[in-house]
């Protein structure tokens, strides 16, 4: 198989694929401060699940991408290292050969891909904030004490999503409190905060002025996309509607892979 590893800003991801390019094994988890030691210790216990059904795994090559992309690379001896929107940009294909448009929403930032052909035309991602991005939901999650995962449920039971912007993160604490002491509920809240998330994306990140900018196959992925709250917010906002692959959090890897 071929190994694709992803050093994200907040998980660590690897992918890996046969000689056809099919996905036979995958690694999702938090960095936990310590990225190199949980994907030495995830590839260990892959190699001795291989190794206790009786089947040998061996790496035919080996490519790095993400945050940590040539620390990974060095401490691997990868074959290769590429930039995280090259990967990104050649999982998507896979997924949609027509692909115009990527989004991809991770723990700490969010890159817009336009891709004509499955070449990339145009890249355009966050500079300085992390606001609207995974982290961005995992913290609020924490303070109104739900699990991330309940975050989508909740909002789609919202009878009134709450209008919190798509502001940096402190002034949004500002805004859910307001929101909080006018009586909207968690559901109402959490519907916002999906909505902030697009919104933030698409009108302060990317500055779209029309979802025609986006062609007609756009394809969304990072982890903050298995939130099914925030795929439909960008379908509603955009009126686009978007592939989201069932491997959203590990498109870098795979594609890394892939390559």
């Amino acid at each position: 198989a071929y190994l694709g590893i992803d050093s994200g800003s907040t998980t660590t991801k690897f992918a890996l694929v046969d000689e056809t390019g099919q996905l036979v094994d995958a690694f999702y988890a938090t960095n936990e401060g310590e990225p190199l030691d949980i994907a030495v210790d995830a590839l260990k216990k892959l190699a001795s699940t291989y190794n206790d059904a009786g089947v040998k795994l061996e790496i035919l090559g080996c490519a790095t991408t993400g945050y940590g992309e040539a620390l990974f690379a060095h401490a691997f001896h990868a074959d290769q290292h590429m930039v995280e929107t090259v990967a990104h940009a050649r999982a998507a294909v896979e997924y949609d050969p027509q692909a115009s448009f990527v989004l991809d929403i991770g723990g700490q930032d969010m890159k817009a891909i336009w891709l004509e052909d499955g070449v990339v035309t145009d890249i355009v991602v966050n500079e300085a904030c992390s606001s609207g991005c995974g982290s961005f939901l995992q913290g609020f999650a924490q303070s109104l004490n739900i699990r991330m995962e309940d975050i989508a449920s909740a909002a789609f039971d919202a009878e009134k999503p709450a209008q919190l912007g798509s502001r940096c993160t402190v002034f949004m604490n500002s805004s859910v409190k307001q929101a909080q002491k006018e009586g909207a509920s968690v559901a109402d809240i959490s519907a916002g905060l999906a909505y902030s998330v697009i919104k933030n994306a698409l009108f302060k990140v990317i500055k779209i002025t029309n979802a025609s900018d986006l062609g007609k196959h756009v394809v969304v992925q990072g982890g903050t996309f298995y939130n099914d709250a925030v795929l439909r917010s960008f379908e509603k906002i955009s009126g686009c509607e978007a592939v989201r692959p069932d491997i959203a959090g590990i498109m870098g890897a795979y594609g890394a892979a892939l390559i």
